[in-house]
C-alpha cells in the first residue's frame, strides 16, 4: 500500500501538490468559518495557543533531555482534540441557542493552555522571565473555573 502512494506521490508535480494543499486548507477554514461563525476569532486564538504550548512543551523536553517522538505525537492528538471539543461546545451552544457555552468553553480551555505554557517555559529553565504576579494570577483564575464547573456540573459529591 505505501508503495502504491509513493509512486503516486512520485508522478505528482510539485504545483499540483501545492494546490492540492491549498484546496484542502482552504475547504477546512471555510468549514470553519462556516461552522464557528461570530466566535471563529476565539477558536483562532485557541489554536494560538494549542500551537505554542505544543511548542513551548518540545522545547523544554530538547532542553530537560525528555524528548521521546511518540509522546510528542500524543501531544498533536491531544492538541487537535482540544480543539475539536472546542468546535463540540460551539456546536452545543447553537442548539440551545445560548451563545456563552462556547465562549466559556473556548476561554476554559485557551486559559489551560495558557498555564500550559507556562509551565513548560519553567520546565524549561527560562521560568525568570515569568513575573510572580502573572504565575499566582493565572492560578487564581485556573482554581475559580475548578470551582465554577465543580459548582454548576452534578458529577460526584460536591463535598470532596
Amino acid at each position: 500500500m505505501w508503495e502504491k502512494i509513493s509512486e503516486l506521490l512520485s508522478t505528482l508535480q510539485p504545483e499540483t501538490i501545492k494546490d492540492t494543499i491549498i484546496a484542502i486548507f482552504s475547504c477546512a477554514g471555510g468549514l470553519l468559518g462556516a461552522l464557528m461563525g461570530d466566535h471563529l476569532y476565539l477558536l483562532q486564538w485557541l489554536c494560538y495557543f494549542v500551537a505554542a504550548d505544543w511548542l513551548t512543551g518540545f522545547y523544554a523536553a530538547k532542553r530537560t533531555k525528555t524528548y521521546a517522538s511518540a509522546i510528542g505525537h500524543a501531544g498533536i492528538a491531544k492538541k487537535l482534540l482540544i480543539i475539536f471539543v472546542a468546535i463540540g461546545f460551539h456546536g452545543v451552544d447553537q442548539i440551545l441557542a445560548m451563545p456563552f457555552i462556547g465562549v466559556w468553553a473556548v476561554g476554559a480551555l485557551a486559559i489551560n493552555e495558557l498555564i500550559s505554557i507556562l509551565e513548560n517555559i519553567e520546565r524549561a529553565g527560562h521560568g525568570s522571565i515569568i513575573p510572580k504576579y502573572i504565575r499566582e494570577m493565572l492560578d487564581i483564575v485556573r482554581k475559580e473555573q475548578e470551582n465554577k464547573i465543580k459548582s454548576k456540573l452534578p458529577i460526584g459529591d460536591k463535598s470532596e
